[in-house]
């Protein structure tokens, strides 16, 4: 779409619609596979130029997007939500943080060093450089912090780009193009350096992971797309980020309150359409129904629908099929024993909040939702939670609520996830720690320093002292 500098017009063109009542607000050109080959090949041509890019350019530039995406916050933030459906409180968290990261990244042009290694008759350092051509392929939900994750690290490490954005919420990718242009305008780098492919994932995502040309690969999305990627993506560095089902554990010591205020607060974020969302809390027997009951209570107070309305904590879920399949696994779960506690409705793409109360082996218990379903599990001991947390395919995020030290500590190292919460939920992320999974439910690891490592190659110069 946009390609060596050029908006690409297309007559293979697709509407983009609002997921809260399927108003058209957009179109975006379907790119054939020619078309993406000539955009890998042009940020192929322009590596050079971004390798050769000096440190204060990549640091005036990353900045530069910082300043023109807080000037254009409230438009970002009403495109958001107009193409995702993500109540509007929540995408202008989204916005600040996209700020932040740029920043960061511009922080870490100056400060990523490398080493030196000591030897008798040998000075031997080590210094970073970019892997070349950086493909990046986000999903829907954050649509615009997920890509800067990508695109601002890259930049950082002197790499060009090529961008795919979901297909279900490409517009505000459109918009964060248009100022990466303008401040590449502004200082007289080559546009090549950058370019957004817009289209269906398995003919533009299926491109970008199967071409030579691209180095690097960063892909935020499913996992079974992942394990597709790994198949086909032949001999490039990849990182990925995919989903999980991300267990609480809420211990007979643990402040109650707390604890539920904390999951209610995150497990419901963009109608749980976060790959950090809670996919289970297990409760001691102890403290299970003063629990429940609390979780039941809150659920219930929670404001349901127009995402636009700024008191709106549900809104809808990105397709109707998205909030069909949540629907359908709802049914599924309650026929194989699980008992409705509240919610349980579907109006068009809105799912109302929903709490089930279930057991682990249950299908809600093992299956990424990607929606505002919270599955309550009872545990008789600090074994079974353990045991229900790491007998998983997934290894994503986990939390943990407890004022005991000794057991906090105790979970945090037999836990066997990417991240580890204590006193906090699963789905918490900071811009700048190291993010990922183990498992399936990743490889390698985000966050802009982290980040700059998996775009960068070491090289090794070794200095003979005599």
């Amino acid at each position: 779409m946009f390609i060596n500098g050029q908006w690409i017009k297309s007559e293979n063109e697709v509407n983009i619609t609002n997921p809260y009542n399927n108003e058209i607000i957009g179109k975006v050109p379907l790119l054939s596979r020619e078309e993406v080959r000539e955009g890998v090949n042009v940020g192929y041509e322009h590596i050079e130029i971004m390798r050769n890019l000096e440190y204060s350019k990549r640091y005036s530039i990353l900045n530069n997007i910082a300043k023109e995406i807080s000037k254009n916050k409230k438009e970002l933030a009403k495109i958001i939500t107009l193409d995702v459906g993500k109540p509007i409180k929540q995408s202008i968290v989204e916005v600040d943080r996209t700020i932040g990261v740029f920043k960061m990244a511009a922080h870490y042009t100056k400060e990523f060093r490398g080493e030196t290694i000591p030897h008798d008759n040998y000075l031997l350092i080590t210094k970073r450089e970019p892997v070349g051509l950086v493909g990046a392929i986000t999903p829907f939900n954050f649509p615009l912090n997920l890509l800067a994750h990508k695109i601002a690290p890259a930049i950082a490490m002197g790499n060009s780009l090529v961008v795919h954005p979901s297909i279900k919420a490409p517009l505000v990718v459109v918009k964060l193009t248009e100022i990466i242009e303008k401040i590449l305008k502004s200082k007289n780098i080559p546009l090549g350096v950058f370019n957004l492919l817009t289209g269906e994932g398995h003919i533009v995502g299926d491109e970008i992971v199967k071409s030579p040309k691209v180095n690097k690969l960063s892909f935020t999305g499913s996992v079974e797309v992942g394990e597709h990627i790994m198949k086909v993506g032949g001999y490039k560095k990849i990182t990925l980020e995919l989903g999980g089902v991300n267990p609480v554990v809420v211990l007979k010591d643990a402040n109650i309150n707390k604890a539920v205020d904390n999951c209610i607060h995150t497990k419901f974020l963009n109608s749980g359409q976060v790959c950090i969302s809670i996919g289970k809390i297990l409760v001691e027997e102890e403290i299970f129904d003063e629990f429940k009951n609390k979780i039941i209570e809150k659920v219930k107070t929670l404001k349901v629908g127009n995402p636009l309305n700024e008191e709106t904590v549900i809104g809808p879920l990105i397709t109707l099929d998205s909030a069909k399949k949540v629907e359908d696994l709802i049914n599924k779960s309650v026929e194989q024993g699980s008992k409705l506690l509240c919610g349980g409705k579907r109006e068009n793409n809105i799912i109302y909040p929903t709490v089930l109360e279930t057991t682990n082996n249950n299908i809600i218990a093992n299956t990424e939702i990607f929606g505002p379903v919270l599955p309550l599990i009872k545990i008789n001991s600090i074994e079974e939670a353990l045991n229900y947390c790491n007998n998983s395919k997934y290894g994503l995020h986990s939390g943990v609520f407890t004022q005991d030290i000794t057991k906090a500590l105790y979970f945090a190292d037999k836990l066997q996830y990417g991240g580890v919460l204590i006193n906090n939920s699963p789905t918490f992320r900071m811009d700048n720690m190291p993010f990922g999974g183990i498992k399936h439910s990743g490889l390698g690891r985000e966050g802009i320093k982290y980040a700059l490592e998996e775009m960068s190659e070491i090289k090794t110069i070794i200095i003979n002292k005599n």
